[in-house]
């Protein structure tokens, strides 16, 4: 990799996953005031923003093509991702009684790092 793509590639990642954060947020945030559990929101938020992450992702972030085999390893990793942010959110929201407006920015940062690696691994699906 050369040494601006290891400058543009998580520049670019950092993108996506703030709008794809901000998005997470809203849903989460606007489904606890509306009254729905946190869990059910937490759900609601996977099946929105994991296919936009996956193609965003794919094409822009790591320039990679698309594939259903990287869509569902996207998926895979998102699934174990999503265990995070469920014990993240529970943990703040459900044990520590914090709002969501907290909850959700402290999961949020919690799966960072983590969603970086797997999307990259997802994405870049090695020639058979």
């Amino acid at each position: 990799m050369s040494a601006p793509a290891l400058i543009r590639t998580p520049a670019r990642y950092l993108l996506i996953g703030l709008g794809c954060a901000l998005l997470n947020n809203a849903i989460l945030i606007g489904a606890d005031l509306a009254g729905l559990h946190y869990t059910a929101a937490t759900l609601l938020t996977f099946v929105t923003t994991v296919p936009l992450a996956y193609f965003a992702h794919a094409v822009w972030t790591f320039s990679a093509s698309l594939s259903w085999r990287g869509f569902y390893r996207f998926v895979a990793g998102s699934m174990s991702s999503l265990l995070l942010a469920a014990g993240a959110v529970a943990l703040a929201r459900g044990a520590m009684g914090l709002p969501m407006v907290i909850a959700a920015p402290l999961a949020t940062v919690a799966m960072t790092v983590y969603n970086y690696l797997m999307a990259r691994w997802a994405v870049r699906v090695p020639a058979p």
